[in-house]
Protein backbone atom coordinates (compact mmCIF):
# COMPACT_ATOMS: atom_id res chain seq x y z
CA UNK A 1 0.00 0.00 0.00
CA UNK A 2 2.88 2.31 0.85
CA UNK A 3 4.38 1.77 -2.65
CA UNK A 4 1.07 2.62 -4.29
CA UNK A 5 0.80 5.88 -2.31
CA UNK A 6 4.42 6.79 -3.10
CA UNK A 7 3.87 6.01 -6.80
CA UNK A 8 0.68 8.10 -6.92
CA UNK A 9 2.43 10.96 -5.10
CA UNK A 10 5.31 10.83 -7.61
CA UNK A 11 2.90 10.79 -10.56
CA UNK A 12 0.98 13.74 -9.11
CA UNK A 13 4.23 15.64 -8.51
CA UNK A 14 5.43 15.01 -12.08
CA UNK A 15 2.03 15.84 -13.58
CA UNK A 16 1.81 19.16 -11.70
CA UNK A 17 5.47 20.02 -12.29
CA UNK A 18 5.45 19.32 -16.02
CA UNK A 19 1.99 20.82 -16.37
CA UNK A 20 3.19 24.10 -14.89
CA UNK A 21 6.21 24.09 -17.18
CA UNK A 22 3.97 23.49 -20.20
CA UNK A 23 1.77 26.44 -19.27
CA UNK A 24 4.61 28.73 -18.19
CA UNK A 25 4.21 32.24 -19.48
CA UNK A 26 5.86 32.86 -22.81
CA UNK A 27 8.56 35.52 -23.00
CA UNK A 28 7.16 38.93 -24.00
CA UNK A 29 10.05 39.68 -26.34
CA UNK A 30 12.94 37.96 -27.99
CA UNK A 31 14.95 37.28 -31.07
CA UNK A 32 15.50 34.30 -33.28
CA UNK A 33 17.67 32.82 -35.95
CA UNK A 34 15.69 30.30 -37.97
CA UNK A 35 15.65 28.11 -41.06
CA UNK A 36 12.31 27.95 -42.88
CA UNK A 37 11.89 25.15 -45.45
CA UNK A 38 9.15 25.88 -48.03
CA UNK A 39 7.45 24.11 -50.96
CA UNK A 40 5.33 26.30 -53.26
CA UNK A 41 2.73 25.65 -55.95
CA UNK A 42 2.82 28.34 -58.63
CA UNK A 43 0.47 29.80 -61.19
CA UNK A 44 2.35 31.48 -64.04
CA UNK A 45 0.95 34.20 -66.30
CA UNK A 46 3.23 35.09 -69.26
CA UNK A 47 3.03 38.83 -69.99
CA UNK A 48 5.16 39.26 -73.08
CA UNK A 49 8.77 38.59 -73.91
CA UNK A 50 10.79 38.05 -70.73
CA UNK A 51 7.98 39.14 -68.37
CA UNK A 52 6.04 36.70 -66.17
CA UNK A 53 3.68 37.18 -63.24
CA UNK A 54 4.02 34.33 -60.72
CA UNK A 55 1.47 33.83 -57.95
CA UNK A 56 2.09 31.07 -55.45
CA UNK A 57 0.87 29.30 -52.35
CA UNK A 58 3.35 27.56 -50.09
CA UNK A 59 3.67 25.35 -47.06
CA UNK A 60 6.66 24.87 -44.82
CA UNK A 61 8.23 24.08 -41.48
CA UNK A 62 10.39 26.37 -39.36
CA UNK A 63 13.34 25.31 -37.20
CA UNK A 64 15.27 27.59 -34.85
CA UNK A 65 19.04 27.36 -34.57
CA UNK A 66 18.74 26.77 -30.81
CA UNK A 67 16.03 24.10 -30.91
CA UNK A 68 13.58 26.36 -29.07
CA UNK A 69 11.96 29.74 -29.48
CA UNK A 70 8.86 31.49 -30.76
CA UNK A 71 8.64 29.72 -34.13
CA UNK A 72 10.55 26.49 -33.46
CA UNK A 73 8.69 23.57 -35.11
CA UNK A 74 5.99 25.91 -36.41
CA UNK A 75 4.29 25.01 -39.67
CA UNK A 76 3.59 27.73 -42.23
CA UNK A 77 1.11 28.65 -44.92
CA UNK A 78 2.24 31.31 -47.43
CA UNK A 79 0.49 33.27 -50.16
CA UNK A 80 2.54 35.58 -52.40
CA UNK A 81 3.42 36.77 -55.82
CA UNK A 82 6.10 38.43 -57.90
CA UNK A 83 6.71 39.98 -61.30
CA UNK A 84 9.68 38.38 -63.03
CA UNK A 85 11.40 40.54 -65.67
CA UNK A 86 14.24 38.83 -67.55
CA UNK A 87 14.89 36.57 -64.53
CA UNK A 88 14.96 39.39 -61.95
CA UNK A 89 12.31 40.05 -59.31
CA UNK A 90 12.21 43.21 -57.20
CA UNK A 91 8.73 42.94 -55.75
CA UNK A 92 8.16 39.44 -54.36
CA UNK A 93 5.73 39.99 -51.49
CA UNK A 94 3.18 38.08 -49.47
CA UNK A 95 1.82 36.89 -46.14
CA UNK A 96 2.86 34.02 -43.89
CA UNK A 97 0.77 32.37 -41.20
CA UNK A 98 2.92 30.35 -38.80
CA UNK A 99 1.09 27.85 -36.58
CA UNK A 100 3.09 27.09 -33.45
CA UNK A 101 3.05 23.63 -31.83
CA UNK A 102 0.69 24.99 -29.13
CA UNK A 103 -1.81 26.08 -31.83
CA UNK A 104 -1.19 29.83 -31.52
CA UNK A 105 -0.56 31.63 -34.79
CA UNK A 106 1.88 34.38 -35.82
CA UNK A 107 1.23 36.48 -38.94
CA UNK A 108 3.97 38.13 -41.01
CA UNK A 109 4.37 40.01 -44.25
CA UNK A 110 7.52 39.76 -46.34
CA UNK A 111 9.19 41.50 -49.26
CA UNK A 112 12.15 40.18 -51.20
CA UNK A 113 14.15 40.68 -54.37
CA UNK A 114 16.69 38.69 -56.30
CA UNK A 115 17.39 36.63 -59.39
CA UNK A 116 15.29 33.53 -60.04
CA UNK A 117 17.22 30.37 -59.16
CA UNK A 118 19.79 32.32 -57.12
CA UNK A 119 19.89 33.77 -53.62
CA UNK A 120 17.39 36.51 -52.75
CA UNK A 121 17.31 38.98 -49.83
CA UNK A 122 14.26 40.19 -48.00
CA UNK A 123 12.59 41.62 -44.92
CA UNK A 124 9.83 40.33 -42.65
CA UNK A 125 7.36 42.27 -40.51
CA UNK A 126 5.28 40.75 -37.71
CA UNK A 127 1.69 41.99 -38.10
CA UNK A 128 -0.28 40.03 -35.47
CA UNK A 129 -1.11 36.74 -33.89
CA UNK A 130 -3.56 34.66 -31.90
CA UNK A 131 -3.56 33.29 -28.34
CA UNK A 132 -0.38 34.25 -26.50
CA UNK A 133 0.86 36.02 -29.67
CA UNK A 134 -1.95 38.61 -29.93
CA UNK A 135 -0.47 42.04 -30.68
CA UNK A 136 2.97 40.72 -31.60
CA UNK A 137 5.20 43.16 -33.47
CA UNK A 138 8.67 42.91 -34.84
CA UNK A 139 10.84 42.65 -37.90
CA UNK A 140 13.78 40.87 -39.41
CA UNK A 141 15.76 39.97 -42.47
CA UNK A 142 16.14 36.76 -44.41
CA UNK A 143 18.10 35.19 -47.23
CA UNK A 144 16.24 32.89 -49.62
CA UNK A 145 18.15 30.00 -51.16
CA UNK A 146 16.32 28.42 -54.10
CA UNK A 147 16.38 24.63 -54.11
CA UNK A 148 15.85 22.25 -57.06
CA UNK A 149 12.21 22.07 -58.17
CA UNK A 150 10.52 18.97 -56.73
CA UNK A 151 8.09 18.78 -59.70
CA UNK A 152 6.75 20.87 -62.59
CA UNK A 153 4.75 23.81 -61.22
CA UNK A 154 6.35 23.60 -57.78
CA UNK A 155 9.25 25.44 -56.19
CA UNK A 156 11.34 24.87 -53.10
CA UNK A 157 13.42 27.17 -50.94
CA UNK A 158 15.37 27.33 -47.73
CA UNK A 159 15.06 30.70 -45.98
CA UNK A 160 17.51 31.74 -43.27
CA UNK A 161 16.25 34.55 -41.03
CA UNK A 162 17.20 36.73 -38.08
CA UNK A 163 14.35 38.55 -36.38
CA UNK A 164 13.21 40.36 -33.23
CA UNK A 165 9.70 40.45 -31.77
CA UNK A 166 7.75 41.90 -28.89
CA UNK A 167 4.30 41.18 -27.44
CA UNK A 168 2.60 44.07 -25.60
Amino acid sequence: MKKIIMTLALILFLFVGFGLMAYAEMAKEGSGSDIHYVITKSTVLPMGKGVVQINYEGWGINQSDTGKGLLHNASSHIVGGLLLVKGVYKNDAGMICFTRPDGDQVFMTYKTSGVIGKTGKGTITYVGGTGKCVGIQGSGEFTRHHLPRPAKGFGASLNVSKHNWKIP
